[in-house]
């Protein structure tokens, strides 16, 4: 599901860099395949768009409770390597991309938090990120103290090789946008120099780990580039109608239009 989402946002953001909720909510539904395990709030929001709900209301959920779940978060890469040089549109972009299928307050911030920290990865390419540096940058911009605790409760485990029981105790590793985004930074900003330490540090904390090695790769291969992921895990990649070749495309597509 984070891998249609993601392609979708991308291609919208292509086509509309300063976004456009229509043709995201359209490329939402174009890519939606139910049986990919997508969130209750996610799989509501869409079943509103799909009914013909505006994307501005099909993600306030039931009783006007929004969802605040990952999924936002998780898809949101896209924005941080587009606007990566302006963080005011950068905030805004992923906050509105947000609001199509999350409207809580906790999910539209972890989306514009990851795409932040997706942003510095990549900025950080070619040098050596200093993981404490990272994890303080995204500390100065976040809007609330929620993730601000957890982002400085994760700035102080950096290099004590905390066990994945206690990083998942402390930090989370739930479908919560609280209790996976400071998580999925903390994996990356921990293993920043190798895909695949990053990798087996969030698969290993249990819960909702695809998610979160997700968003911890989406840092990791910014900041390292795609000849960081081993070829025998690009090799074994399944066999659907979302290919390596075409993210790939989209994403020069996107570097295309930074230009």
């Amino acid at each position: 599901s984070t891998t249609e989402m993601t392609l979708a946002l991308a291609e919208s953001l292509v086509a509309h860099p300063e976004f456009e909720g229509d043709d995201f909510a359209r490329r939402l539904l174009a890519h939606w395949t139910a049986s990919r395990g997508y969130g209750q709030g996610t799989t509501l929001a869409l079943h509103r768009l799909k009914a013909g709900v505006a994307w501005q209301e099909a993600g306030a959920g039931q009783s006007g409770r929004g969802c605040y779940g990952n999924a936002a978060a998780a898809r949101s890469a896209a924005v941080g390597l587009l606007h990566r040089d302006d963080v005011p549109t950068l905030r805004w972009v992923a906050e509105e991309a947000a609001g199509v299928t999350h409207t809580h307050a906790h999910g539209v911030e972890g989306a514009a938090l990851f795409a932040l920290a997706v942003a510095v990865a990549l900025d950080a390419r070619g040098g050596e990120l200093a993981p404490q540096g990272f994890l303080e940058t995204i500390a100065g911009e976040t809007q609330m103290r929620e993730y601000l605790s957890h982002l400085e409760l994760a700035a102080s485990m950096l290099g004590r090789g905390a066990k994945p029981v206690v990083v998942a105790d402390r930090l989370g590793n739930n479908q919560t946008a609280l209790g996976s985004v400071v998580t999925a930074l903390f994996c990356f900003a921990d293993h920043a120099a190798s895909f695949e330490d990053a990798a087996l540090a969030a698969l290993r904390l249990g819960g909702n780990a695809v998610a979160i090695a997700s968003m911890t790769l989406a840092l990791s291969g910014a900041h390292l580039g795609i000849t960081a992921i081993p070829q025998r895990w690009r090799e074994g990649l399944e066999k659907g109608p979302i290919t390596p070749s075409i993210m790939l495309r989209t994403a020069r597509a996107l570097a295309a239009v930074r230009r």
